[in-house]
């Protein structure tokens, strides 16, 4: 919290993002997972030995942790199977002044609230708490985004109240420290006067700053100084040098390069971002976002070496787009992780950002842009619309379709895929936003389970949606070989003949457009 002496007061929110349930198989080897959101982790299954920002850690059931962004996550080979709930959610400070309220992303969580294992005395009470967010997030008839806020609240006030009086002193410490920063940003401030603010040496501060904040305090008040860099670059007739040494940097380059890397682009491009020509190589819709955002991309194009194509006919298509993507002369590309191995021939064009989205959360991904490009309103917007859409079209689906089974599947050159009820956006829009009840065998909250099509079971399902995988490869010949299995005469829908072909759904589902598309899609569709 700020000194009496700034005339300021500070609160802080959480805002409820969503509610997942999780599971992790055991596998051979070391996986390592870089956290992209703040997600409170309830183990429900499974035991193991796991690296959190390399301190070690036994996982056990009924244990809750705390994940914030940049931890690193290591699964060793000693780790078994897990099965969680997540909470996703985002921190905001609520700053009153003289001048009115404003509100800020938070850069840390305040209290005794550390990143890490979180001690809790009743877990059934927390795991039942955890329980209802989850559902009542499924169940927007009743339950509003206030609602599910609120919730959150009160569930994380439980937490920090429960949490050790010692937890209180340290964070307090921290507080003094942070307003220092807060206050002097603009200085060269030491590790040595911000422990003194603390009251503890410079390795214990050093140490709990790190274990609390899940940075280093150097790293923290670079945070500070780029949050205030981008609301002075935000005004009018801003110049970069001004900025810099507004900010604490003496040199403009070294501002520059280190305003990028945390940011993702220039500040002389993130000024004028909102008014950016924007083009977009992606093999995962990315042109979609934009447009739903109010961005038309000078152009779009997908790089990606997609299996049956030869390599004359790519070589072809390359050369294509890359002339295309330079006449159409953008400011900046968006590329998606498939063209990682393309941003130096895009540096010849324009300024490439490469965002790697591995959290499987089509929102948090679409903010992530609209953020970049100055358009949180109009995502905010956007989202907002696809929610009501999504609960009128849940209720005429229900009338429509009643109790009958929908299975979903994806027939590739290599294997065919039977859709799990979360774990991708596709299964989470279907069975949890529209409430479509699946098939038996439910595969469970695994996005996908594959086989050969002689593996198929006997699916106890009123309606399959397939999807053909890559055609030029081969799969139409695996779907001759599924038509032909033992038991595919003998699936409900297929006596129905109630077996639909689909587009790609699984890509489409990652953006607001193509979820509209695929519930306008399921409107339309006669299940008699």
């Amino acid at each position: 919290m700020l000194s009496p002496a700034s005339q300021t007061h500070a609160h802080s929110l959480y805002l409820f993002l969503s509610v997942r349930k999780r599971s992790f198989a055991g596998s051979p080897g070391v996986r390592t997972f870089r956290i992209p959101a703040y997600i409170l982790c309830y183990i429900t299954e499974g035991e193991g030995v796991v690296l959190m920002d390399g301190m070690l850690c036994d996982i056990k059931p009924f244990e809750l942790y705390l994940l914030v962004p940049g931890m690193i996550v290591e699964l060793s080979e000693r780790s078994g199977g897990f099965s969680y709930y997540g909470v996703f959610f985002r921190p905001v400070t609520l700053t009153k002044t003289k001048a009115g309220m404003t509100t800020s992303i938070s850069l840390a969580l305040s209290g005794p609230f550390r990143p890490g294992r979180i001690p809790v005395v009743q877990p059934q009470q927390i795991l039942q708490q955890i329980l209802r967010m989850y559902e009542d997030s499924r169940n927007e008839e009743k339950h509003d985004r206030l609602s599910l806020r609120l919730q959150l609240e009160q569930f994380i006030h439980g937490l920090i109240m429960s949490t050790p009086e010692s937890g209180q002193r340290n964070d307090e410490r921290l507080d003094r420290s942070i307003a220092y920063m807060e206050q002097h940003y603009i200085d060269k401030i030491s590790i040595g006067r911000l422990s003194e603010e603390a009251g503890m040496t410079p390795a214990a501060y050093s140490r709990l700053f790190l274990k609390v904040t899940g940075s280093t305090p150097v790293e923290y008040l670079g945070m500070i100084r780029m949050n205030k860099a981008k609301e002075l670059l935000n005004k009018s007739h801003s110049r970069v040098k001004e900025v810099a040494a507004s900010v604490g940097f003496r040199s403009e380059f070294y501002f520059s390069r280190m305003f990028q890397r945390a940011v993702g682009v220039p500040p002389t491009i993130y000024m004028k971002r909102q008014s950016l020509r924007v083009a977009v190589a992606s093999s995962l819709g990315f042109q979609q976002y934009l447009q739903s955002i109010g961005i038309e991309p000078t152009y779009s194009l997908d790089l990606f070496h997609y299996p049956g194509v030869n390599e004359n006919e790519y070589a072809q298509r390359f050369r294509s787009q890359m002339e295309e993507l330079r006449q159409s002369a953008p400011d900046l590309i968006i590329a998606d992780h498939y063209h990682t191995d393309f941003k130096e021939n895009f540096k010849e064009i324009a300024l490439p950002v490469i965002l790697d989205l591995s959290l499987w959360d089509w929102k948090l991904n679409f903010i992530k842009i609209a953020e970049l490009l100055g358009r949180e309103s109009e995502a905010d917007q956007a989202i907002a619309r696809l929610e009501l859409r999504a609960s009128e079209v849940k209720r005429a689906l229900q009338l429509k379709l009643g109790r009958r089974r929908v299975t979903l599947m994806q027939v590739s050159h290599r294997t065919i895929g039977i859709q799990g009820t979360g774990g991708h956006p596709l299964n989470e829009l279907l069975y949890s936003d529209l409430g479509l009840e699946p098939g038996i065998p439910v595969i469970g909250d695994i996005w996908r389970q594959e086989m050969p099509p002689e593996a198929l079971p006997m699916l106890e399902t009123d309606h399959l949606f397939v999807h053909k995988h890559h055609v030029l490869a081969g799969s139409e010949l695996m779907y001759q070989r599924l038509i032909y299995s033992e038991v595919w005469h003998e699936i409900p829908a297929v006596k129905r003949n109630k077996v639909n072909l689909i587009d790609n759904w699984f890509a489409m589902s990652w953006t607001p457009i193509g979820r509209q598309t695929i519930m306008d899609h399921l409107l339309k569709y006669d299940p008699d």
